[in-house]
Protein backbone atom coordinates (compact mmCIF):
# COMPACT_ATOMS: atom_id res chain seq x y z
CA UNK A 1 0.00 0.00 0.00
CA UNK A 2 1.04 3.66 -0.93
CA UNK A 3 -0.04 6.38 0.57
CA UNK A 4 -1.38 8.77 -2.82
CA UNK A 5 -2.33 12.17 0.27
CA UNK A 6 -0.44 13.29 3.05
CA UNK A 7 -2.84 14.96 5.86
CA UNK A 8 0.40 16.46 7.27
CA UNK A 9 1.04 18.17 3.70
CA UNK A 10 -2.56 19.02 2.64
CA UNK A 11 -4.68 21.29 4.38
CA UNK A 12 -7.27 18.71 3.93
CA UNK A 13 -7.30 15.32 2.90
CA UNK A 14 -8.93 14.41 -0.38
CA UNK A 15 -12.16 11.63 -0.81
CA UNK A 16 -10.36 9.06 -2.64
CA UNK A 17 -12.63 9.32 -5.86
CA UNK A 18 -10.72 8.25 -8.48
CA UNK A 19 -11.05 7.06 -11.83
CA UNK A 20 -9.30 6.60 -15.38
CA UNK A 21 -11.09 8.73 -18.76
CA UNK A 22 -8.96 8.86 -22.14
CA UNK A 23 -5.36 7.67 -20.69
CA UNK A 24 -5.61 10.23 -17.68
CA UNK A 25 -6.13 8.95 -14.15
CA UNK A 26 -8.67 12.10 -12.00
CA UNK A 27 -9.64 12.32 -8.54
CA UNK A 28 -12.78 13.97 -7.91
CA UNK A 29 -12.91 15.64 -4.29
CA UNK A 30 -14.15 17.98 -2.27
CA UNK A 31 -10.98 19.76 0.14
CA UNK A 32 -13.69 22.20 2.48
CA UNK A 33 -17.08 20.48 2.20
CA UNK A 34 -17.75 24.22 0.35
CA UNK A 35 -17.05 23.41 -3.49
CA UNK A 36 -15.59 20.25 -5.81
CA UNK A 37 -12.36 20.09 -7.30
CA UNK A 38 -11.05 17.84 -10.12
CA UNK A 39 -7.45 17.30 -10.38
CA UNK A 40 -5.89 15.33 -13.28
CA UNK A 41 -1.97 13.38 -13.58
CA UNK A 42 -0.92 11.24 -16.47
CA UNK A 43 0.40 9.00 -13.64
CA UNK A 44 -1.41 7.66 -9.76
CA UNK A 45 0.74 9.12 -8.13
CA UNK A 46 0.77 12.26 -9.67
CA UNK A 47 -2.63 12.78 -7.96
CA UNK A 48 -1.15 13.20 -5.06
CA UNK A 49 0.63 16.47 -5.71
CA UNK A 50 -1.12 18.67 -8.57
CA UNK A 51 -3.99 20.94 -7.04
CA UNK A 52 -6.65 20.26 -9.46
CA UNK A 53 -9.28 22.98 -10.85
CA UNK A 54 -12.63 24.14 -8.60
CA UNK A 55 -15.25 22.91 -10.75
CA UNK A 56 -18.38 24.41 -8.50
CA UNK A 57 -18.87 26.55 -5.54
CA UNK A 58 -22.69 26.46 -4.62
CA UNK A 59 -24.44 29.65 -3.88
CA UNK A 60 -25.84 30.29 -0.25
CA UNK A 61 -29.27 30.20 0.74
CA UNK A 62 -30.19 26.67 -0.99
CA UNK A 63 -30.61 22.96 0.21
CA UNK A 64 -27.45 22.11 -1.28
CA UNK A 65 -25.64 25.20 -0.31
CA UNK A 66 -23.46 23.49 2.56
CA UNK A 67 -21.31 20.09 3.58
CA UNK A 68 -20.79 18.75 0.24
CA UNK A 69 -19.33 15.45 0.95
CA UNK A 70 -18.31 12.23 -1.01
CA UNK A 71 -18.11 13.58 -4.75
CA UNK A 72 -18.55 10.96 -7.64
CA UNK A 73 -17.85 12.11 -11.36
CA UNK A 74 -19.38 9.58 -13.71
CA UNK A 75 -19.51 9.86 -17.53
CA UNK A 76 -22.45 8.98 -18.85
CA UNK A 77 -22.93 9.03 -22.92
CA UNK A 78 -20.03 10.66 -23.22
CA UNK A 79 -21.28 13.79 -20.36
CA UNK A 80 -19.85 14.41 -17.10
CA UNK A 81 -22.06 14.04 -13.82
CA UNK A 82 -21.41 14.56 -10.30
CA UNK A 83 -22.82 13.09 -7.44
CA UNK A 84 -22.55 14.51 -4.14
CA UNK A 85 -24.40 15.01 -0.93
CA UNK A 86 -25.31 18.49 0.33
CA UNK A 87 -27.54 19.95 3.24
CA UNK A 88 -28.67 23.32 4.08
CA UNK A 89 -26.34 23.65 7.00
CA UNK A 90 -28.57 20.82 8.82
CA UNK A 91 -27.13 17.37 8.59
CA UNK A 92 -31.00 15.31 8.98
CA UNK A 93 -31.66 17.47 5.83
CA UNK A 94 -28.55 15.63 3.55
CA UNK A 95 -29.50 14.72 0.31
CA UNK A 96 -27.99 13.04 -3.04
CA UNK A 97 -27.55 15.89 -5.67
CA UNK A 98 -26.62 15.55 -9.33
CA UNK A 99 -24.46 18.49 -11.41
CA UNK A 100 -23.33 18.34 -14.42
CA UNK A 101 -20.86 20.21 -17.21
CA UNK A 102 -22.51 19.35 -20.49
CA UNK A 103 -19.36 18.17 -21.87
CA UNK A 104 -16.84 14.94 -21.64
CA UNK A 105 -14.34 17.21 -20.24
CA UNK A 106 -13.75 16.56 -16.37
CA UNK A 107 -12.55 19.71 -15.55
CA UNK A 108 -14.98 22.32 -16.94
CA UNK A 109 -17.34 24.09 -14.78
CA UNK A 110 -20.69 22.54 -13.37
CA UNK A 111 -24.33 23.46 -13.23
CA UNK A 112 -26.59 22.34 -10.29
CA UNK A 113 -29.28 19.88 -11.71
CA UNK A 114 -30.87 19.39 -8.56
CA UNK A 115 -31.83 16.56 -6.18
CA UNK A 116 -31.49 13.08 -7.04
CA UNK A 117 -34.23 10.42 -5.06
CA UNK A 118 -36.87 8.08 -4.92
CA UNK A 119 -40.17 8.74 -3.29
CA UNK A 120 -39.24 8.45 0.11
CA UNK A 121 -36.62 11.27 -0.06
CA UNK A 122 -35.32 10.42 3.08
CA UNK A 123 -31.74 11.47 4.47
CA UNK A 124 -29.09 10.08 1.90
CA UNK A 125 -25.57 10.28 1.25
CA UNK A 126 -22.46 8.78 -0.78
CA UNK A 127 -24.29 7.57 -4.52
CA UNK A 128 -22.39 5.86 -6.78
CA UNK A 129 -23.50 4.29 -10.26
CA UNK A 130 -23.92 0.49 -11.35
CA UNK A 131 -24.78 -0.45 -14.89
CA UNK A 132 -26.33 -3.77 -15.81
CA UNK A 133 -27.94 -5.43 -19.07
CA UNK A 134 -28.18 -1.69 -20.53
CA UNK A 135 -30.21 -0.21 -17.70
CA UNK A 136 -28.44 1.91 -15.11
CA UNK A 137 -29.17 2.07 -10.86
CA UNK A 138 -27.88 4.68 -8.09
CA UNK A 139 -26.91 2.65 -5.00
CA UNK A 140 -26.56 5.08 -2.32
CA UNK A 141 -26.39 5.03 2.00
CA UNK A 142 -29.31 6.24 3.75
CA UNK A 143 -31.55 6.51 6.74
CA UNK A 144 -34.75 3.99 6.95
CA UNK A 145 -37.01 6.62 8.56
CA UNK A 146 -36.18 9.98 10.18
CA UNK A 147 -33.68 9.45 12.90
CA UNK A 148 -30.15 9.11 12.66
CA UNK A 149 -29.82 5.37 14.36
CA UNK A 150 -28.49 3.16 10.84
CA UNK A 151 -27.13 3.94 7.20
CA UNK A 152 -28.28 1.41 5.24
CA UNK A 153 -27.35 0.72 1.44
CA UNK A 154 -30.25 1.11 -1.00
CA UNK A 155 -30.85 0.97 -4.68
CA UNK A 156 -32.83 1.98 -7.27
CA UNK A 157 -33.41 1.96 -11.09
CA UNK A 158 -32.44 5.33 -12.97
CA UNK A 159 -34.58 6.51 -15.67
CA UNK A 160 -31.35 8.42 -16.77
CA UNK A 161 -28.44 10.51 -15.30
CA UNK A 162 -30.16 12.62 -13.66
CA UNK A 163 -33.65 10.86 -12.28
CA UNK A 164 -34.78 7.35 -10.22
CA UNK A 165 -37.31 5.39 -12.54
CA UNK A 166 -38.30 2.97 -8.90
CA UNK A 167 -38.55 3.48 -5.54
CA UNK A 168 -35.45 2.48 -3.11
CA UNK A 169 -34.63 -1.35 -1.86
CA UNK A 170 -32.44 -2.41 0.84
CA UNK A 171 -29.56 -4.22 -0.19
CA UNK A 172 -27.63 -4.77 3.12
CA UNK A 173 -27.94 -2.82 6.51
CA UNK A 174 -24.90 -3.58 9.27
CA UNK A 175 -25.77 -7.17 10.74
CA UNK A 176 -22.05 -7.99 11.67
CA UNK A 177 -20.58 -7.12 15.07
CA UNK A 178 -17.25 -5.74 12.98
CA UNK A 179 -20.39 -3.60 11.14
CA UNK A 180 -21.06 -1.86 14.72
CA UNK A 181 -18.03 -0.68 15.85
CA UNK A 182 -17.87 2.86 17.53
CA UNK A 183 -22.01 3.26 17.34
CA UNK A 184 -24.56 2.43 19.29
CA UNK A 185 -27.49 2.49 17.33
CA UNK A 186 -28.94 5.00 19.12
CA UNK A 187 -30.32 8.41 17.72
CA UNK A 188 -27.09 10.17 16.79
CA UNK A 189 -24.85 6.88 17.35
CA UNK A 190 -26.12 5.20 14.37
CA UNK A 191 -24.56 1.59 12.96
CA UNK A 192 -23.36 2.37 9.22
CA UNK A 193 -22.63 0.79 6.33
CA UNK A 194 -21.78 3.49 3.23
CA UNK A 195 -19.01 4.62 0.73
CA UNK A 196 -20.45 1.93 -1.74
CA UNK A 197 -18.84 1.03 -5.37
CA UNK A 198 -19.39 -0.99 -7.97
CA UNK A 199 -16.96 -2.98 -9.92
CA UNK A 200 -16.64 -5.96 -11.91
CA UNK A 201 -13.57 -8.58 -12.05
CA UNK A 202 -12.77 -11.98 -13.56
CA UNK A 203 -16.29 -12.02 -15.00
CA UNK A 204 -18.15 -11.23 -11.06
CA UNK A 205 -19.80 -8.05 -10.19
CA UNK A 206 -18.87 -7.07 -6.07
CA UNK A 207 -20.24 -3.96 -4.84
CA UNK A 208 -17.16 -2.40 -1.79
CA UNK A 209 -18.82 -0.55 0.78
CA UNK A 210 -17.67 1.05 4.32
CA UNK A 211 -18.71 -0.24 7.81
CA UNK A 212 -18.68 0.88 11.25
CA UNK A 213 -17.91 4.40 12.47
CA UNK A 214 -15.83 6.44 10.07
CA UNK A 215 -14.36 7.91 12.97
CA UNK A 216 -12.25 5.05 14.83
CA UNK A 217 -9.79 2.24 13.74
CA UNK A 218 -12.79 -0.24 13.20
CA UNK A 219 -13.54 1.63 9.87
CA UNK A 220 -13.34 -1.31 7.18
CA UNK A 221 -13.92 -1.85 3.72
CA UNK A 222 -16.32 -4.94 3.08
CA UNK A 223 -18.03 -6.38 0.37
CA UNK A 224 -20.93 -7.69 -1.33
CA UNK A 225 -20.99 -10.19 -4.52
CA UNK A 226 -23.75 -10.13 -6.80
CA UNK A 227 -24.84 -13.29 -7.74
CA UNK A 228 -28.81 -12.58 -9.81
CA UNK A 229 -29.65 -11.14 -12.29
CA UNK A 230 -31.83 -8.27 -10.96
CA UNK A 231 -29.59 -5.59 -8.60
CA UNK A 232 -33.27 -4.82 -7.32
CA UNK A 233 -33.50 -7.96 -5.89
CA UNK A 234 -31.89 -8.13 -2.37
CA UNK A 235 -31.10 -11.83 -2.59
CA UNK A 236 -29.09 -11.15 -5.64
CA UNK A 237 -26.94 -9.55 -2.84
CA UNK A 238 -24.72 -11.72 -0.75
CA UNK A 239 -22.46 -9.95 1.80
CA UNK A 240 -19.10 -11.72 2.59
CA UNK A 241 -18.39 -12.50 6.60
CA UNK A 242 -15.48 -10.59 7.20
CA UNK A 243 -14.11 -7.18 5.99
CA UNK A 244 -11.55 -7.26 3.27
CA UNK A 245 -9.64 -4.38 5.17
CA UNK A 246 -9.82 -2.60 8.16
CA UNK A 247 -6.17 -2.61 9.81
CA UNK A 248 -3.17 -4.24 9.13
CA UNK A 249 1.10 -3.14 9.52
CA UNK A 250 0.14 -0.36 7.20
CA UNK A 251 -2.57 1.46 7.72
CA UNK A 252 -6.29 1.19 10.18
CA UNK A 253 -9.72 2.26 10.10
CA UNK A 254 -9.44 1.81 5.84
CA UNK A 255 -12.78 2.96 4.41
CA UNK A 256 -14.46 4.58 1.68
CA UNK A 257 -13.26 3.45 -1.22
CA UNK A 258 -12.73 3.71 -5.05
CA UNK A 259 -11.72 1.22 -7.56
CA UNK A 260 -9.67 1.23 -10.94
CA UNK A 261 -9.51 -2.52 -12.76
CA UNK A 262 -6.28 -1.23 -14.88
CA UNK A 263 -4.99 -3.30 -17.43
CA UNK A 264 -4.46 -6.36 -14.94
CA UNK A 265 -3.80 -3.94 -11.74
CA UNK A 266 -6.86 -3.96 -9.96
CA UNK A 267 -6.65 -0.36 -7.99
CA UNK A 268 -8.52 0.24 -4.65
CA UNK A 269 -8.14 3.79 -3.21
CA UNK A 270 -9.37 4.51 0.32
CA UNK A 271 -9.17 6.55 3.87
CA UNK A 272 -7.02 5.54 5.96
CA UNK A 273 -4.82 6.47 9.42
CA UNK A 274 -0.81 4.76 9.35
CA UNK A 275 -0.46 2.80 11.23
CA UNK A 276 1.79 3.85 13.61
CA UNK A 277 -0.28 7.19 14.15
CA UNK A 278 -1.35 7.34 17.83
CA UNK A 279 -3.66 10.38 17.50
CA UNK A 280 -6.65 9.60 15.72
CA UNK A 281 -8.20 12.88 14.30
CA UNK A 282 -9.92 13.26 10.96
CA UNK A 283 -6.94 15.52 9.73
CA UNK A 284 -4.38 12.83 10.45
CA UNK A 285 -6.48 10.83 7.69
CA UNK A 286 -4.32 10.07 4.65
CA UNK A 287 -5.83 8.50 1.48
CA UNK A 288 -4.14 5.69 0.26
CA UNK A 289 -4.27 3.18 -2.56
CA UNK A 290 -3.62 -0.79 -2.97
CA UNK A 291 -3.63 -3.65 -5.11
CA UNK A 292 -6.86 -5.84 -4.69
CA UNK A 293 -6.16 -9.21 -4.71
CA UNK A 294 -9.16 -11.40 -6.04
CA UNK A 295 -8.05 -15.74 -5.14
CA UNK A 296 -9.92 -18.74 -5.02
CA UNK A 297 -11.10 -18.38 -1.61
CA UNK A 298 -10.67 -14.63 -0.41
CA UNK A 299 -9.81 -11.40 -1.37
CA UNK A 300 -7.92 -9.16 0.21
CA UNK A 301 -6.03 -5.48 -0.17
CA UNK A 302 -2.29 -5.35 -0.44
Amino acid sequence: MKKLVDSKKNSATRAPFVFKHNGLYYSCFTADCASLTVAASKTVEGLGSVDGIKVYTPEPGHEYSSNLWAPELHIVDGVCYIYVACDDGNNHNHRMFVLTNDSSDPQAPYRMIGKITDPSDKWAIDGTIMNHNGKSYFIWSGWEGDENICQNLYIAEMSGPTSLASSRVLISTPEYDWEKIGATGEPESPFINEGAFVFTASGKTYLTYSASGSWCTGYCIALLEFVGNDPLCPEAWVKKPTPILSSNNTVKGAGHCSVICDDDVIRVFFHAWSADEADIRWNTVDTWYGELKIGKDSITIE
